[in-house]
């Protein structure tokens, strides 16, 4: 009896040790591996409908990366790249912005008070050090990026080709009942669904949008505004109108009648009803997330996991709220 006790606690303890070398093993690409299951999940229904004609696990999955390649990674790098110098460029337009006109906006009461040139200068000096300081991030060396990439794409793969033998080998081993198990699941790719398709393709509409208008319309630094809208809007109750009503109103002030005309009617015609029209179509009922946990999630993922935060903050406050809530059922709390 002593040496089986003796056995099973040395079992526990070379398991805890090997969990935890696992988790410093995958650590450094933990990031790559959510980005993938996340990515996988997103484009899934894509890799359905290839599916049905490339009769081909393998060959579907393969041309599923080799599109979300084309698609993210080569654009993406391209972006990132213009992003970075678009970023200094903005801060070192406005330093040298005369904002003399716009000073005649500010109340008579707060004119000793509020130097515009000083505010929105600070404001574009905290967005450049938050796009430089994750341009690391971003960019990173050469072997940083193939790595990553090479990762992510690899467990894409295989998330494409295997992912219904993956959840369903899930279902069958959690320690819960059927029909919990499969709400959980049920509940778990609606909320998924509506943080990837609700929040976060909204708020990448509304930015390539507002920053293809500011292109369109000759405005200085379209990517980085655009990446500006992006954020902005993937927060509840700020959103794109903080960058593009300002840029319509400096517009108007310095004299360019039509382009301020154009972009504060675009603006409020269709940036600003974007939400409402695209959001509740691409949202389920049953998955509607409290802006809370959105702006809890999108400020807090941004400052962990780096832009890719926008995506994976809400997704793990969202999912952890799920699984409590099925704890609760389950121990009938």
């Amino acid at each position: 009896m002593r040496d089986s006790k003796v056995a099973r606690y040395f079992l526990v303890a070379l398991l805890l040790v090997f969990i935890y070398l696992a988790f410093l093993t995958i650590l450094p690409v933990i990031k790559n591996i959510i980005l993938a299951m996340v990515l996988a999940f997103a484009f899934y229904p894509f890799y359905k409908f290839v599916n049905k004609y490339i009769k081909s696990k393998n060959w579907s999955a393969a041309l599923m990366i080799l599109f979300l390649l084309l698609l993210i990674a080569i654009p993406g790098s391209l972006i990132v790249n213009s992003l970075i110098q678009q970023t200094y460029s903005t801060y070192s337009l406005v330093q040298t912005f005369d904002f003399t006109n716009l000073n005649s906006f500010v109340p008579e009461f707060l004119s000793e008070t509020v130097d515009l040139h000083k505010y929105i200068g600070d404001v574009i000096l905290k967005v450049r050090n938050f796009i430089v300081s994750f341009a690391p991030d971003l960019i990173g060396s050469i072997a940083e990026i193939l790595l990553g990439l090479f990762i992510m794409l690899f467990v894409m793969f295989y998330a494409f080709r295997d992912g219904d033998k993956w959840v369903a080998k899930i279902r069958d081993s959690l320690p819960m009942r059927k029909e919990y198990t499969k709400k959980l699941l049920t509940n778990t790719e609606d909320v998924t669904g509506a943080v990837l398709y609700g929040y976060v393709l909204t708020a990448v509409v509304q930015g390539f949008l507002g920053g293809f208008m500011f292109f369109i319309l000759g405005i200085s630094n379209p990517i980085f505004w655009g990446f500006v809208m992006v954020v902005l809007a993937a927060i509840p109750f700020i959103g794109t109108p903080i960058v593009w009503l300002p840029a319509a109103i400096i517009e108007l002030v310095s004299g360019r009648y039509v382009s301020g005309l154009i972009l504060l009617i675009f603006g409020f015609v269709v940036l600003i009803n974007i939400d409402n029209f695209i959001r509740p179509k691409l949202i389920s009922s049953r998955a509607n997330i409290h802006p809370a946990v959105v702006l809890v999630g999108v400020l807090g993922g941004l400052s962990v996991f780096g832009f890719t935060g926008i995506i994976l903050g809400p997704l793990i406050l969202s999912l952890l709220i799920v699984i409590v809530k099925f704890f609760a059922l389950e121990f009938d709390y």
